[in-house]
């Protein structure tokens, strides 16, 4: 008989990224441009920046819920400012616009729904450095709780897939200590070491593991749920090659991904797909909506893989649109060149024209 995996038999060390070599100092003079730049991102760039967040994680997370996020409202102007010349904020708008084509009037309605997309993500960064206050105080609320109620008393596990919308962290702070703890998942490193010390840290004090990418964390994941004791959260919208699958905004859907993840999991152990999102309601106050689970042809059968995506995107995709202000992905998705001239585009720009937001 195979011995169950438990999380405590798990070092939680094992939640950390790998970080990289370090590079070599004398590579800051190298011959070669790609070497200079990557030890200059390690010894410069990312300690520079490590040194900052570092110091404002420690100082934001001994403040009241509502402080910390006002102070980050207050940042953006000075955020967005140092960013000016980074080539993401004009993607980032290119996209609002898109995506928003006949939503408002004028063009001062849309520079304003720009505008609270980068409140809502000052406010992100600095909500998360007190996450863990979040659901012990009462500013999350629940909206659909007979839904998970139902998948429970199955007696299978639960997976939740879901959007990176508002502060996302909370999500898993409050399925993890409210609704449907230990919680576990992936999660997908930032590219600086220090801003994943500061998260791991975050996670470790709330005991929730989440793994980074890897065949090990995956093989870890399987096993878990298989346990039986164990719910899954896990986010579809995550970058993976440079890009933004789902929602799919009339491309293809995905074959590979965190969705698909999500999918064969359900299946190996037996357990229920529930959709849910969190909306920001207010200065660290947000409600968290739990969906109808994601229903199989038969109890005996498990999710078939691309119509179960396709079901998630027509669950996900409106709701981002919706909530497009929120959604912090906006900066990492491609649409194609041609996308304003594909019919997905056309179509949404008459649906925009029709319900003026």
């Amino acid at each position: 008989m195979t011995k169950q995996t438990r999380l405590e038999d798990i070092p939680f060390a094992e939640t950390l990224a790998e970080e990289p070599a370090a590079p070599r100092l004398r590579d800051l003079f190298s011959q070669q441009e790609a070497e200079r730049e990557a030890a200059r991102l390690h010894w410069f760039v990312h300690v520079k920046d490590g040194v900052l967040n570092t110091l404002f994680h420690h100082s934001l997370k001994l403040c009241p819920p509502a402080f910390a996020s006002a102070f980050g409202n207050l940042l953006v102007p000075v955020m967005r400012w140092s960013y000016r010349d980074k080539l993401f904020p004009q993607r980032i708008s290119r996209n609002f616009e898109t995506l928003t084509v006949n939503r408002w009037n004028t063009d001062t309605g849309r520079k304003a729904g720009l505008k609270r997309w980068w409140h809502n993500i000052g406010r992100t960064m600095s909500e998360f450095c007190i996450v863990n206050k979040l659901w012990k105080s009462a500013r999350i609320e629940v909206e659909g709780l007979e839904h998970l109620k139902a998948a429970q008393a199955k007696g299978a596990p639960v997976i939740f897939t879901s959007m990176h919308l508002g502060t996302w962290e909370a999500l898993f702070v409050a399925i993890h200590e409210g609704l449907a703890g230990p919680s576990i998942g992936p999660f997908q490193p930032e590219p600086n070491r220090f801003k994943n010390r500061i998260v791991h840290a975050i996670r470790k004090e709330r005991n929730q593991y989440l793994f980074p990418p890897g065949q090990r964390s995956a093989y870890r994941l399987h096993r878990l749920m298989n346990n039986g004791q164990y719910s899954m959260t896990i986010f579809v919208d995550e970058v993976r090659d440079k890009q933004v699958h789902l929602p799919s905004f009339g491309r293809p859907l995905p074959k590979k991904g965190n969705a698909t993840v999500a999918v064969k999991i359900a299946n190996s152990c037996g357990g229920t797909i529930i959709p849910t999102y969190l909306v920001r309601l207010g200065p660290a106050r947000f409600r968290m909506v739990l969906l109808p689970p994601l229903q199989r042809p038969e109890e005996t059968t498990g999710y078939d893989l691309q119509e179960t995506i396709r079901a998630m995107n027509d669950v996900f995709e409106p709701i981002v649109l919706e909530h497009i202000e929120e959604w912090y992905m906006l900066g990492e998705l491609r649409l194609p060149r041609k996308f304003a001239q594909s019919a997905y585009a056309k179509a949404l720009s008459e649906k925009n024209q029709v319900r003026k937001w």
